[in-house]
């Protein structure tokens, strides 16, 4: 039965709020307790050295390790309890038929958890609405399938899983890094855009996979320099964030030293990979193996990581540059043709590969990071259908990833089989397997468009 086409896109998003909704109050993960200390310390104990103070419960990191505006973001939801539990209060008061045993669980830590998630799952939906508006854009079919192609995002498990069951926010700096491609590409609000990005970036720094594509395309659309201008405002829009939480100027380069040294550097367990499938597994497993140990010829685990994102990064972008007239035509023109809307499909097919390759051959890699590629992958997939199966493939792996490293709710028998080195193995060895793949047939496309490119001129 077909949807009314007036409601369905509302009834598509409430349903993934209420999926949501439904699981916030089931568990949260160990790291939840890390947000809800840095908010009560910072209102307990003032902004002024806060990145240099203890936390007053460690439950993972001994010191606050995320940007100042997750910090901030944490900060104004922990009083929601306070003010919540107050009205339920009254409530109770007022009304005899109230159930009081709510207000304990309202006090509960659990309640105060399920709060934390409220970014991330908006964000989810957020993300799922942008997918939406980029479907209009690149001219993707019917109202319909537009709005059905949102429910790749509203109602992927590896999406919910890590917001509203987990608690983590991954999708918060997604959300804000793809919206400001979005600026990018599709306006001359250029500003904004750059904003939105930095403010990726100061939400988690996990949004930094992007960047190299990012700055690849705002240099092809606005020119160096305009581009070396708003580097230098955005620059000091990083900087600006981290004044409040000094205790003093020791010189003027202290808010790049915390972003490098107490936020990069203790922002995940020194290992070789922290529960993320792929290219370490198949070298070292879960062996808990620290970066910093020589790997071949005395480099050590972390730079030959660096070095092999770094090549891939050159290739890719490089492969952008030989279709520089193409994506100067895209970049200036307010109407785009059909073959430009395949050009914007392959700026998106390149983020996806950069965020994936990061993920692949980068140490200290997360599960969770294994869906900072994906919205770009579907993005690329509404002018390519068959990449859509790739999508539906790595979102699948990544669910299997996530639960590995947080198996809620238990089911014995799926938890023993991911647990299975062979199992880990075959599913870090398909992440490789599909990048390389998706990584040749993004090459053969480009030089087929090049070759329409040509011929249209």
């Amino acid at each position: 039965m077909k949807l009314p086409q007036r409601n369905s896109l509302l009834l598509i998003f409430l349903l993934g709020l209420l999926l949501r909704f439904s699981l916030i109050f089931y568990d949260y993960s160990w790291d939840i307790n890390n947000h809800i200390v840095w908010a009560k310390d910072l209102w307990e104990r003032g902004f002024t050295g806060f990145y240099e103070v203890r936390s007053s419960e460690v439950f993972a990191s001994p010191y606050p390790n995320y940007p100042p505006f997750s910090i901030v973001l944490f900060y104004i939801i922990y009083p929601i309890q306070s003010f919540i539990d107050q009205i339920a209060w009254q409530i109770n008061l007022a009304l005899p038929l109230f159930p009081s045993k709510l207000i304990f669980f309202i006090q509960s830590r659990t309640f105060l958890a399920a709060l934390m998630k409220l970014p991330a799952i908006f964000a989810d939906l957020g993300l799922a609405y942008l997918i939406y508006v980029f479907s209009q854009k690149l001219k993707l079919g019917n109202q319909i399938t537009s709005k059905l192609v949102t429910t790749f995002i509203v109602f992927n498990p590896a999406f919910f899983y890590n917001s509203s069951l987990w608690g983590q926010i991954d999708s918060v700096p997604i959300f804000l890094a793809l919206l400001s491609i979005y600026l990018l590409l599709y306006s001359h609000k250029h500003w904004l855009s750059s904003f939105l990005f930095t403010a990726a970036i100061l939400i988690k720094p996990t949004a930094l996979v992007y960047l190299p594509v990012y700055i690849f395309i705002f240099l092809k659309k606005f020119g160096l320099a305009l581009t070396f201008r708003s580097l230098t405002i955005n620059l000091v829009t990083f900087y600006i964030p981290f004044i409040p939480f000094l205790k003093n100027f020791n010189h003027p380069l202290l808010p790049f030293q915390i972003f490098s040294e107490k936020i990069m550097a203790a922002q995940s367990l020194p290992f070789v990979t922290n529960g993320a499938f792929n290219f370490w597994v198949l070298i070292k497993g879960f062996a808990g193996m620290r970066d910093t140990m020589p790997f071949l010829f005395g480099i050590s685990y972390r730079i030959w990581g660096y070095i092999t994102v770094g090549i891939f990064t050159a290739l890719i972008l490089k492969s952008f540059w030989r279709q520089t007239k193409s994506i100067d035509r895209v970049l200036k023109r307010s109407v785009i043709t059909s073959l430009q809307h395949d050009t914007v499909k392959n700026v998106f097919h390149a983020f996806f590969l950069i965020a994936f390759v990061c993920f692949l051959f980068l140490t200290k890699m997360h599960e969770r990071y294994s869906i900072l590629p994906l919205p770009f992958l579907l993005i690329a997939a509404l002018r390519d259908k068959k990449l859509l199966k790739w999508f539906i493939i790595l979102s699948f792996i990544s669910l299997l990833n996530l639960y590995h490293s947080w198996p809620v709710p238990k089911f014995g028998s799926i938890t023993d089989l991911l647990y299975l080195p062979l199992v880990t193995f075959s599913l870090s060895f398909s992440n490789l397997i599909i990048f390389f793949y998706l990584l040749k047939y993004f090459v053969k496309i480009r030089h087929a468009n090049n070759r329409r490119s040509s011929t249209s001129l």
